[in-house]
């Protein structure tokens, strides 16, 4: 058994206050030898000072929060081991291009991103997901884990608002770190939520290269893209020089030989379509370790200091009172 909070466990001498302090009450007599031996009262007061001692380790043991050893478990299940690198740029708080004949905007694209994503976990309970935003730098969300309040905390953070930089290798090689240290037991993949691309340098395309075949990781990139923007899937010639930049970046991607798809979203609708078609791809059988915490005392001590401070009441209301002459 372990202790939560350990420090209350400093003050357990307090519990045996009652046998230290003497109690006065009932009558004074000038000369005691006239009262009868009442052994039934001293045995009650012995008892009553033992009720209140277990009253207060109750307490002090409960607010201690004692709980037994954990146990891990292995569960299967249908799934996959996934990495969100979700781009958190300014641009990521622009709408989408929305219906231009209605004059309205659509809705905000880290919106969608965060509502989409979320819907996309809660209907995975077997997925084992890590987090990892980007803008300048690789921003650290949460490890590889099915802790699905840690998940859901991480997404909202991934998608909030950061600064006008959109720095894709950071994000990718921090997101193939976090495969380093689980063992493989079925998919795994890295999805890529941005809204632009960027260069990487020789370094960049070096490590991923190395790392993605290693940790045999599919690749998924999804595109949030103006309809304005140059399409990833043109089939336009560029001098080798004037490469737009998402197209020199889905171009490297697919040079890696590793399992790759990408898609363009340019609505919410869209992006959820491209969030299912991955959810189909990864969906296969997965083993992985879950840690049931032990079991809380707090509860049980409490309901055991309602008992003991319930018959502390009853018994210093249990009084024979001195007859009075008439």
């Amino acid at each position: 058994m372990s202790f939560q909070y350990p420090w209350w466990l400093i003050l357990l001498p307090l519990c045996f206050i009652p046998f230290w302090l003497k109690s006065r009450q009932g009558h004074l007599y000038s000369w005691i030898t006239i009262l009868p031996e009442d052994s039934l009262s001293r045995l009650m007061d012995k008892g009553l000072k033992g009720l209140m001692t277990l009253l207060l380790l109750s307490i002090l043991l409960a607010l201690a929060h004692p709980h037994g050893p954990e146990k891990v478990v292995q569960r299967i299940g249908k799934g996959a081991q996934t990495v969100m690198v979700i781009d958190r740029s300014v641009s990521m708080d622009h709408p989408f291009a929305g219906d231009v004949t209605s004059g309205s905007a659509a809705e905000i694209k880290s919106t969608a991103a965060r509502r989409l994503i979320t819907k996309f976990i809660d209907s995975r309970p077997d997925d084992m997901m890590g987090v990892v935003g980007f803008s300048n730098s690789a921003l650290y969300g949460i490890k590889i884990t099915n802790n699905r309040d840690a998940i859901h905390a991480a997404i909202n953070a991934a998608t909030s608002p950061s600064i006008n930089q959109t720095n894709i290798g950071s994000g990718l090689t921090r997101a193939v770190t976090l495969f380093d240290n689980i063992d493989s037991t079925g998919s795994r993949a890295i999805i890529l939520l941005s809204d632009g691309a960027g260069k990487l340098s020789p370094r960049v395309k070096a490590t991923l290269q190395t790392t993605l075949k290693k940790n045999n990781l599919a690749l998924y990139w999804i595109v949030l893209r103006q309809p304005d923007d140059v399409s990833i899937f043109s089939k336009n010639v560029y001098d080798e020089d004037r490469v737009p930049t998402a197209v020199a970046l889905d171009r490297y991607f697919q040079s890696l030989n590793i399992k790759y798809h990408a898609y363009e979203a340019d609505n919410p609708a869209t992006l959820q379509s491209a969030i299912q078609d991955i959810g189909s791809r990864e969906n296969k059988t997965i083993q992985y370790p879950i840690t049931i915490p032990g079991r809380n005392f707090s509860k049980d001590l409490a309901l055991l200091a309602l008992i003991f401070g319930t018959l502390i009441l009853l018994f210093k209301n249990l009084r024979v009172y001195s007859w009075k002459n008439t």
